[in-house]
């Protein structure tokens, strides 16, 4: 077979940018410039969200080996009412404590300890969310 031509000034793409690599499934990217839909800053932050909740979890999973640690996409409101609801009744919160955890602990970069959201929002430093963790431990044992 003949070869391929060189990708035009600019990258094969639709948007421009580098061209399609095989095996690279999907059906989109998010790199590249902004257009109506994906703003390039957008990915850029999310990665650094992705990669500062993960540092989170690596500290939480190597400090307090016993405790059970899940991150969850706060979208996942199937997984996440339930759980919520479920610790916060075996903790003794009451429903409309409960509603009000539920609603912060949906939010941003939340942080979720036996139904109680100590964080919200920005997500923390490794070992400041560790601290966190460990504090609303002790606040929730007898």
């Amino acid at each position: 077979p003949a070869p391929h031509p060189p990708p035009p000034p600019g990258g094969g793409g639709r948007g421009g940018g580098p061209p399609p690599t095989p095996g690279g499934g999907g059906g989109g990217r998010l790199e590249g410039g902004d257009s109506e839909l994906c703003a390039t800053d957008a990915f850029t932050r999310t990665r650094a969200d992705m990669e500062r909740m993960g540092a989170v979890y690596r500290a939480l999973r190597e400090q307090l080996p016993s405790v059970d640690v899940q991150i969850v996409d706060p979208r996942n409101l199937v997984f996440l009412i339930p759980g919520m609801l479920g610790d916060a009744r075996r903790h003794g919160i009451g429903w409309s404590q409960a509603w009000r955890e539920l609603r912060r602990g949906s939010g941003h970069g939340a942080i979720i300890v036996d139904g109680r959201t100590v964080s919200v929002g920005d997500i923390p430093a490794a070992q400041d969310a560790v601290d966190l963790v460990l504090a609303a431990l002790a606040a929730s044992s007898p």
